[in-house]
């Protein structure tokens, strides 16, 4: 009877001790939740977009995910011509890699709408979320790249689709 009793208490002891948290995220000094947000590295979702103010499509990425155009020039051997840096934010135009190691494509709704540069055409307020592809995921997912070489690919999705 003892030994009910002692395994009685003990998960009482237990219970109470998870509920005193009484959260599933992290707390603040002053004891309210808040909820722990992950980003996926290779996607931007619609809240992430709505929660910024963005001029097009390439200051969403030049922005919340600046490393996928790196991520383009070191998959293409390192070399992007007429890349170009300015202002304190870093932002780069001209991205393009050199012709022999392939490019960074982008795509709209399934469309192929050309380099980097066409993320300058879509509207902010029009995005519904953007994701990068690899070489390989892109040359095996996406329609038009066939024997293409790429570097890698920003699908991005229109808003209602």
């Amino acid at each position: 009877m003892r030994y009910l009793y002692t395994a009685a208490t003990c998960c009482c002891a237990i219970l109470a001790a998870c509920a005193s948290s009484g959260t599933s995220g992290t707390e603040t000094a002053t004891g309210t939740a808040v909820a722990k947000t992950k980003t996926n590295p290779d996607f931007i979702a619609t809240a992430e977009i709505d929660a910024g103010t963005f001029r097009d499509a390439y200051d969403i990425v030049q922005r919340l995910r600046p490393n996928w155009f790196t991520k383009a020039r070191a998959s293409s051997g390192g070399s992007l011509s007429g890349t170009q840096v300015a202002g304190a934010s870093g932002s780069m135009s001209g991205v393009q890699p050199n012709s022999s190691s392939g490019a960074l494509v982008v795509y709209l709704d399934n469309h192929r709408m050309g380099g980097p540069e066409a993320l300058r055409d879509m509207s902010a307020s029009a995005i519904g979320s953007l994701q990068y592809m690899d070489a390989a995921t892109a040359t095996a997912k996406l329609p038009g790249i066939g024997s293409s070489i790429v570097s890698g690919a920003i699908v991005a999705t229109s808003r209602g689709r």
